[in-house]
């Protein structure tokens, strides 16, 4: 559980831009037990497990497939936002004033996946990780890791293994590198957010019943790569209850 402010260039929140809306609350409702909040004035939705926060849901704003989005808490967006344009990443919303909550800015990393940061107000990220339904590990999806890892040790002050197979991130979680999946339809890199459970096998199952299509599984069936039902990609990741 984490009630606790995030350490500096960790990840914080986790959100998906959905052209679904109701569909899609639907689905994670039924597969994890999430409660799905009214949407603000901006269509954007709390989702909270057991009354505390874990993600959110907002209107899709780029074409193509829809994806979550994880987003690293920073103590000065600005100067995090002119660091990552130094080094090659691409500032698609500059910083943004979030009421009191905070302020957001979205990136694209030289990689070409999907970075939000976070300079936290009154909110500070998700309140539960790391238990059945909440958010439990993150994957980068590419086929450059070399290229990521050269942005990331910078950027973030993440430490990438010597084979570029994945990154230890400032609050000691690791964060895995891998291809992306094959799909008819092309597929940005992109990070892969990866859920909690205490029995993948059997939540595949339940998501596949609920319109989700699995697109991988490890050897062990410890983790399963599925697209929910509006097709964006998350895990499901073994952590006994």
């Amino acid at each position: 559980m984490n009630t606790t402010r995030y350490p500096e260039n960790s990840v914080c929140w986790i959100d998906l831009g959905t052209p679904d809306m109701e569909a899609t609350a639907a689905f994670y409702t039924a597969l994890f037990g999430w409660t799905v909040h009214p949407p603000d004035a901006d269509g954007y939705r709390l989702c909270t497990l057991r009354g505390r926060l874990v993600a959110a849901l907002g209107p899709a704003e780029d074409p193509g497939a829809p994806y979550w989005t994880i987003n690293v808490t920073v103590a000065d967006i600005r100067a995090a936002v002119t660091r990552f344009a130094r080094l090659g990443a691409r500032i698609v919303v500059e910083p943004t004033r979030v009421g009191t909550l905070g302020h957001a800015a979205v990136t694209l990393d030289p990689v070409g996946a999907p970075l939000s940061l976070w300079q936290p107000g009154t909110h500070t990220g998700m309140e539960l990780t790391h238990e059945p339904g909440t958010f439990a590990g993150l994957s980068l999806l590419t086929d450059r890791p070399e290229r990521a890892a050269a942005f990331y040790r910078p950027a973030l002050h993440w430490n990438p293994d010597p084979a570029h197979t994945g990154f230890r991130l400032p609050d000691n979680t690791l964060a895995t590198t891998g291809p992306r999946p094959g799909s008819p339809t092309a597929q940005r890199a992109l990070w892969l957010v990866g859920f909690a459970s205490a029995g993948p096998e059997d939540d595949a199952a339940l998501a596949r019943r609920l319109g989700a299509t699995e697109v991988r599984r490890d050897d062990s069936g410890g983790d399963v790569v599925l697209r929910d039902p509006t097709g964006a990609l998350f895990g499901l990741t073994r952590h006994p209850q």
